[in-house]
């Protein structure tokens, strides 16, 4: 029986599991049906997707067959809720349900999914390509390109290899690109469900390996299909294999310009044949493109206002003469003066990256100060050396101690106010592209509204500002790691690892609160921002911690609050497993160097429970997420 005419499994207004409410069929594929549905608990429209009980029928009596493809259906939802972040379409439920169809009781295996209604990447694409058109390619690739590699890149981290990347499977919600369809994803963590002589996928933008053999194809094979994506986004719809054959590299038609010769470099690259010759991994395909697209806007940029030469040269040798007075005048200043003004207590530091000052210096043995004025004015605590355990960290035996050195740490999480003053100093650096800060060509933090209204940040007249003075004192959040990361070397600082951080929760934990959050979420204030944030928030900041003798906690709210508004707990440090999640590093023990970043607190990150470390899954350090900010540390140094 044809699709057109085959009967939908799925009746509107049947209720799967008394949650699922369908509305209406949305489509129909060889393999299942996708519907529109209503989540009745929590009054939302979501998408449910099934598996075709025609699709399964056609294994007739091989019982094996049949569960290698509710297998594969299920572990697509696996893949997916595995990954949260804003490029790639969020799971809720994964179950099955028993359906009366004409008489006869038929069991549903069904997924379900976030709703978006929206096109595919493939209507921001032109059948005929930009036709070279620099301006289009670039525009092109910032909004959609690169949100989809980051989208990818936590997908590869977490061992997943997509097998299926191609424009229809990037859905838009509104302009941003959400991948989705795992349905034939693989991996190290999963056992093979496809014999090698299956071929899955789409032919189009599969990788040679891919079609000889889809159980040994890697990462480098979704970045085959993403070079063939950026190929066709520049040359135009491949068709009919005409314009570009299958399982081979592509390169573009006679590039004329540096920035068209650069860019086929990179697709020339990401579609080799040879996978040793291939980019290999999602992350230097992203470096490279965000380098080319910063090179290629700041050689447009004019150079003094369109000065001549000569002028040039006179104002650069002008700047140098005054830099040359002001570095003697600073030179000066900590020589001849540092003795005189050290007395008279701490420095108003401001937003001035050379000044810090000690506090409460023990002076008689020299140990360190008990805090610290850090260089970007914000109060640093001292977190006491010591040792922790953990049950399982990563590759780490049962019940090893990891030691910890002795450090600072912020007292409060970074504010907008401060990250603003750093943005400010870091001016020349940072593009702004849309929503997007960039700095070096790396995405450092997103501007727009956080919740309802609230929208701490902006960006007028080259500058960035405050939307209203009252928000100076909140959490800063929707920063990226590696924004929180050039914060934190900019001031001569570093994030904290995620043993650290837990071993100051730990510390600093009181009789009644053995997790280390000195209280509950704060009462939100009366301010016309805490009321409309009381009301969306619906009671849930009352109940995210638990209650006051909970050996569990949660950890931070999925709303800010003002920095000074918990209490500090034993060391000094507010909002500590509090207020909004924070940015931290991971040791990458698996490959034996480098680090990852994680999310430390709530639910998408590291948690303490029961005084112990329950780890989170490492995220993409380019993701930004409405919840999670970051704190700074410093080694702790003695005093003499």
């Amino acid at each position: 029986m044809g699709a057109a005419n085959r009967k939908h499994l799925l009746d509107n207004g049947m209720i799967l599991n008394s949650r699922w409410e369908i509305i209406e069929h949305i489509a129909t594929g060889g393999k299942g049906e996708v519907y529109r549905a209503h989540q009745t608990n929590l009054e939302r429209e979501v998408v449910v997707k099934t598996v075709s009980i025609e699709y399964l029928a056609e294994f007739g009596d091989d019982p094996q067959e049949v569960e290698t493809e509710l297998s594969r259906f299920h572990r697509e939802a696996m893949a997916m809720a595995q990954v949260r972040h804003p490029h790639v379409v969020q799971v809720y439920d994964q179950d099955s349900a028993v359906i009366v169809k004409d008489g006869v009781e038929l069991t549903v295996h069904y997924v379900v999914m976030e709703y978006i209604d929206g096109p595919t990447l493939r209507t921001t694409m032109l059948d005929g390509g930009f036709d070279k058109n620099e301006n289009k390619i670039r525009d092109w690739i910032r909004s959609y390109f690169l949100p989809v590699l980051e989208g990818i890149e936590p997908i590869h981290n977490l061992g997943i290899v997509h097998r299926d990347i191609k424009p229809e499977n990037i859905l838009l919600d509104g302009s941003v690109p959400k991948i989705t369809d795992f349905g034939i994803a693989g991996g190290v963590r999963w056992p093979q469900l496809t014999r090698s002589h299956h071929v899955e996928g789409t032919i189009t933008y599969m990788a040679p390996e891919q079609f000889m053999d889809l159980a040994e194809t890697d990462e480098r094979g979704d970045i085959y299909a993403l070079g063939k994506i950026l190929y066709e986004s520049i040359e135009g719809r491949m068709v009919d294999n005409k314009t570009a054959c299958p399982l081979k590299g592509v390169c573009l038609s006679n590039p004329t310009t540096p920035f068209l010769k650069s860019l086929d470099s990179i697709v020339q690259r990401a579609t080799a044949e040879d996978v040793d010759k291939r980019i290999s991994c999602v992350k230097d395909l992203r470096n490279e493109l965000e380098k080319l697209l910063y090179d290629a806007e700041e050689s447009e940029r004019p150079l003094f206002g369109g000065l001549h030469r000569r002028e040039i040269v006179f104002l650069i040798t002008t700047l140098v003469v005054v830099a040359l007075i002001f570095v003697a005048s600073h030179i000066y200043h900590h020589i001849f003066m540092e003795e005189e003004l050290a007395p008279h207590g701490a420095l108003d530091t401001g937003a001035n990256p050379d000044q810090r000052s000690l506090v409460s210096a023990n002076e008689n043995d020299g140990t360190p100060a008990g805090s610290i004025v850090g260089k970007d004015g914000i109060m640093m605590r001292l977190v006491p050396a010591g040792s922790v355990k953990t049950s399982a960290y990563r590759e780490a035996k049962t019940g090893e101690s990891f030691q910890i050195a002795p450090l600072y740490m912020d007292e409060t999480q970074v504010t907008n106010l401060k990250f603003i003053e750093f943005l400010n100093l870091e001016i020349s650096r940072i593009m702004v592209h849309g929503r997007d800060i960039r700095g070096n060509g790396e995405l450092w933090a997103k501007l727009g509204p956080v919740y309802g209204s609230y929208e701490p940040i902006i960006f007028e007249n080259g500058r960035f500002n405050l939307s209203d003075p009252s928000f100076g004192s909140y959490p800063v959040v929707k920063v990226t790691a590696l924004g929180a990361n050039a914060y934190a070397g900019f001031y001569g600082e570093r994030l904290p690892s995620e043993l650290e951080w837990f071993h100051a929760v730990i510390t600093g934990a009181d009789v009644k609160n053995p997790a280390g959050n000195n209280q509950h979420a704060p009462s939100l204030g009366s301010s016309k921002l805490e009321t409309e944030l009381q009301d969306w928030l619906g009671g849930y900041a009352d109940q995210a911690h638990g209650p006051e003798n909970s050996s569990f906690i949660q950890g931070p709210s999925q709303i800010p609050y003002p920095v000074l508004r918990t209490q500090a707990n034993s060391l000094g440090i507010r909002g500590l497993n509090a207020n909004v999640s924070e940015w931290g590093l991971r040791p990458d023990f698996a490959k034996g160097a480098g680090e990852q970043y994680v999310v430390l607190g709530g639910l998408r990150g590291s948690m303490v429970q029961n005084s112990v470390l329950v780890i989170g899954i490492a995220q993409s350090p380019s993701s930004e997420f409405v919840d999670v900010g970051f704190r700074c540390v410093t080694a702790a140094e003695r005093t003499n």
